[in-house]
């Protein structure tokens, strides 16, 4: 599989992982500390690699499991910037955002197809990001007001409704304080992919779009 310079170093540290994490002292759910290992998951994951979106297959991740009998739990160990129960990772979302919100010139179905996504898949990410956290929330946690970009008003795409165009305005605030707050975390690079990730990285489930609410960003 011939990838990228940027992709084929997330590949091999993902590998690199795989090989060499060590197994957990204790469970997380009984803390208990007799584990085993239980075998490896195989995944994929879409990862951006500059302006481009690349697709990449065989991730393996071990699965470790609780012996205790009143427990018996397994979970997955994830590798750095690999989240949980998603196939695009937050790079891939925060640019396809920020592409939808702030370019008056894209749809839906351009930012998809750069992406490559269906534009549901876009509606998707962008009615997640509008739920994650409010607003007031990250302004508190910013101590300030920064500066925030619109959701950049466009008359070609028919297929926003009024509703949605509410949604999306929404999207963008929270995006942009979101990007505010991972750069006062020191993330100047991808602060809204870091912020999102460095949250639930660590979770065994992700926020699903139904309820995307993370009680971590309002604390």
């Amino acid at each position: 599989m011939s990838l990228p310079k940027g992709s084929k170093e997330y590949k091999e540290s993902w590998d690199q992982f795989f090989e060499t994490v060590n197994k957990p002292c204790c469970c997380p759910f009984c803390q208990g500390f007799r584990i085993y290992w239980n075998g490896y998951r195989e995944r994929s994951a879409s990862v951006l690699d500059g302006e481009k979106v690349v697709y990449l297959s065989d991730v393996l991740c071990r699965r470790v499991k609780c012996a205790n009998r009143q427990c018996k739990k397994s979970w997955t160990l994830r590798p750095p910037g690999l989240m949980p129960r998603r196939h695009y990772q937050m790079g891939v979302v925060a640019n396809a955002a920020r592409h939808f919100l702030f370019d008056p010139h894209s749809t839906l179905t351009s930012v998809a197809a750069a992406h490559q996504c269906c534009r549901r898949t876009v509606g998707r990410w962008l009615h997640w990001i509008a739920g994650i956290v409010k607003p007031s929330s990250l302004i508190r946690g910013l101590g300030a007001l920064p500066s925030t970009e619109r959701f950049a008003s466009r008359d070609h795409d028919r297929g926003i409704g009024t509703r949605a165009r509410k949604v999306f305005e929404r999207t963008a605030r929270v995006f942009c304080l979101l990007e505010a707050l991972g750069k006062a975390c020191g993330d100047k690079e991808a602060p809204f992919a870091g912020m999102i990730e460095a949250i639930i990285t660590a979770r065994e489930r992700g926020t699903p779009y139904r309820f995307p609410a993370i009680p971590e960003l309002a604390r």
